[in-house]
């Protein structure tokens, strides 16, 4: 497996993992600054990894299952296990994301051949 497609799979997991841990062990000062980045990364980070995943993929002919299995696994440990709330609907919407980005780029690849 390249190097390549290693990021593609496991760049949103790595990235709910690290900025999880980070957060909570306040790598970023005081707890309410911790908590600001981590609230920054559930709106922008950790969606725009997804959707990079989701044109990563299509560009390069990436299977999807596993791509997205990694981030869903990801996702249940950062939100089901490290934080015990109800977070499904991030999850839905970080694969509204995924498959936003996945969807473009399939069309503007079959537009332009």
């Amino acid at each position: 497996m390249n190097l390549n497609k290693l990021a593609a799979y496991f760049l949103p997991a790595f990235t709910m993992l690290a900025g999880t841990a980070l957060s909570m062990t306040g790598a970023f000062g005081d707890t309410k600054a911790s908590l600001s980045i981590f609230v920054l990364c559930l709106i922008i980070v950790f969606p725009l990894t997804f959707l990079i995943q989701g044109i990563a993929c299509a560009i390069h002919h990436y299977h999807i299952l596993p791509a997205i299995g990694i981030s869903t696994i990801a996702f249940i440990v950062v939100f089901m296990i490290v934080l015990p709330t109800d977070n499904l609907v991030y999850g839905v919407y970080y694969l509204a994301i995924f498959a936003a980005g996945y969807a473009i780029t399939y069309m503007i690849r079959r537009m332009k051949k």
